[in-house]
Order: structure tokens, then C-alpha cells, then sequence
């Protein structure tokens, strides 16, 4: 019976065509961090640290636009009662950042993939790129403006990305709380 279910497993994956994509839910992600970057050079263009975002993206990595670090958390075995872990850090805009959504998560992206590729200098204790790791940035909206969310895949490399988050913006509220 289970060389049977481990054919039909094999086969539906070979049929469905999966087996030759790059990713598939059930297979570990083996994508370097060039890798990662270098998936973003179509979108990045001529200037990786600036995108289509052009002189917009220096103001987004000014510390100076950071109002509020939160700390992020996920919920595992919710279940279970639930726990909560470490994930990164919600970096929140001044309503001063005036651009969409979609040109901040570029210009935050492109600036990320471009120190990971040596085309661009780190800023002193950057919270958008961690040395030897990917970080996954969400820019969402907010009532209150824009809301970066630098997460990374290990509590410890999230609590790197709160300490940098912390330091790259010392003037920025830090709340630690996590949400109810």
C-alpha cells in the first residue's frame, strides 16, 4: 500500500506539472539570498537602489520617517492555546510618507536586493537588509499612514531586525507589546 500511495504521490506532482516549477509548497525553499536578489533586477532596473521609485526611495530610508517600531509576532499551535514567536518588526511611516503602497515595497525591495548584491551601501544598522539573510518586507496601509512589516524566518534573526529597527530610528516609539 504505501509504495502505491508514494507512485500516486509521484505521479500527480510529475502530471500536475509541479515537479518542475521552482517552488512547491511541499518541497523546501533552496533559494539562496542572490538568488532572492537577483530575482528582482527586471523590477529594479538601471538603479537597483532606486527602482521606479527615483529620488522617492532616499526618503523612504530615512530614519527620520519611522514613527513607531512594533514588534511582530505569530501565532503557532492556535490550536493548542497558542503561543507566540518572534517574527520581525512592523516599522510604521509618518503620514509625511507620501507615496502608494506598491513604490514603497519597490523602492524597499530593490534597496534590499541591492546591498545583498554589493550595488549599494548599507545604511548604518539598515533594518530592510540583515547580512547573511532574506528578510520578506510587506508594506501594507494603515489608518495612520504606511506600515513596513521586515520579517524575517528565525527568532533569532527577528530580534536582530527589532535591535536595527530600534537603533536605525532611535527617535521611533518601540512597542514590544504584542497585539490581544
Amino acid at each position: 500500500m504505501r509504495r502505491f500511495l508514494a507512485w500516486s504521490w509521484g505521479a500527480t506532482i510529475a502530471l500536475s506539472g509541479c515537479g518542475s516549477c521552482s517552488w512547491f509548497p511541499l518541497l523546501p525553499d533552496n533559494r539562496t539570498i542572490l538568488d532572492r536578489a537577483h530575482e528582482l533586477d527586471e523590477l529594479c532596473g538601471e538603479d537597483p537602489d532606486a527602482g521606479d521609485a527615483g529620488p522617492v526611495a532616499a526618503d523612504a530610508l530615512s530614519p527620520s520617517v519611522i514613527a513607531s517600531v512594533h514588534v511582530a509576532y505569530i501565532h503557532v499551535n492556535q490550536g493548542a492555546g497558542g503561543d507566540l514567536r518572534l517574527r520581525g518588526a512592523n516599522l510604521h511611516m509618518r503620514p509625511t510618507v507620501n507615496m502608494p503602497v506598491g513604490v514603497l515595497q519597490r523602492a524597499l525591495e530593490c534597496h534590499e536586493a541591492a546591498v545583498t548584491l554589493g550595488n549599494a551601501t548599507e545604511l548604518p544598522d539598515d533594518p530592510y537588509v540583515l547580512p547573511g539573510t532574506w528578510l520578506e518586507i510587506d508594506v501594507s496601509s494603515t489608518n495612520e499612514g504606511l506600515m513596513a512589516a521586515v520579517l524575517a524566518d528565525s527568532p533569532d534573526d527577528a530580534k536582530r531586525v527589532v535591535e536595527r529597527a530600534h537603533k536605525f530610528a532611535p527617535s521611533a516609539r518601540l512597542v514590544l507589546t504584542p497585539p490581544h
